[in-house]
């Protein structure tokens, strides 16, 4: 049997420590600067409120605040790929699909090769009349759920078309632009708002005009977002059981949910 590269293997191949690592000093580095931007008289945002009337200025100002910084914590991993070149953000999408996909493949067959013995903790000797273990059949039924959410995962990313330069973006971006639409801001203004990051960030994309960040950014943002949001929902039917209790279950579903989230950030 072939070697199956350990989680801790697949880390030292693929370093997405360090990647993780960059994001987070990024962000820290241009969190004023992306305020800066966000929060500019002229950037459209400031013209929306999550509230329909507002009397005090005061609360007026505060309000925006809020706003901004919730905006701004949606970008936390756009930043980064503001901050690099085409070249760079491909590398970046490339390496991290690569250890993602090889984590899911290689969790999975070893999942598979388990559930292929029964016996793994309880053999049986001729005529054995003696019950498996109560605790081994909930080990395998975990098991079994687990396998099936690591299919579905398998079958996102072997779905998923080549990674390109604007990969990162479009998939760093769906929770803003979903956020943006929660506050009913028109297309334009939304377009207006991203055209004004990519100049503050001097972001290398030179076919950044308004139709392509429409067509080439924004749809395929919010489409990512969206399938995303649907296969969390999905999780809930995946790990039905009538063996564990709701404690139980619903730990395995938060389990599976933070998993998802963190592969899926590429």
């Amino acid at each position: 049997m072939r070697h199956l590269a350990s989680t801790k293997e697949l880390r030292e191949k693929y370093n997405p420590d360090k990647i993780l690592e960059a994001i987070d000093i990024s962000y820290r580095t241009n969190y004023d600067k992306l305020r800066s931007s966000l929060s500019h008289p002229d950037n459209p945002l400031l013209k929306y409120n999550r509230e329909t009337q507002i009397s005090l200025l005061e609360s007026a100002q505060q309000d925006n605040k809020g706003l901004i910084k919730e905006i701004a914590d949606s970008l936390k991993d756009t930043v980064y790929f503001l901050t690099l070149s085409k070249k760079e953000r491909t590398s970046v999408t490339q390496t991290m699909r690569s250890y993602h996909i090889e984590l899911v493949k290689n969790q999975l067959t070893r999942i598979e090769i388990l559930i292929e013995d029964p016996e793994i903790g309880s053999p049986k000797y001729g005529y054995d009349p003696t019950p498996k273990h109560k605790g081994i059949n909930h080990v395998f039924e975990i098991l079994k759920m687990i396998q099936k959410d690591l299919v579905l995962e398998m079958e996102h990313w072997t779905s998923l078309s080549r990674a390109g330069y604007l990969t990162g973006l479009q998939i760093s971006m769906g929770k803003f632009f979903n956020l943006l639409n929660q506050l009913g801001m028109a297309q334009k203004d939304q377009i207006t708002l991203v055209q004004r990051l990519f100049d503050d960030f001097g972001v290398d994309w030179d076919e950044g005009d308004r139709e392509s960040i429409k067509v080439s950014l924004q749809k395929s943002a919010v489409e990512y977002y969206e399938k995303t949001q649907k296969d969390l929902r999905k999780i809930s039917s995946t790990f039905l059981s009538k063996i564990f209790s709701e404690e139980v279950v619903s730990e395995l579903i938060q389990h599976a949910k933070i998993m998802k989230k963190r592969l899926r950030r590429f």
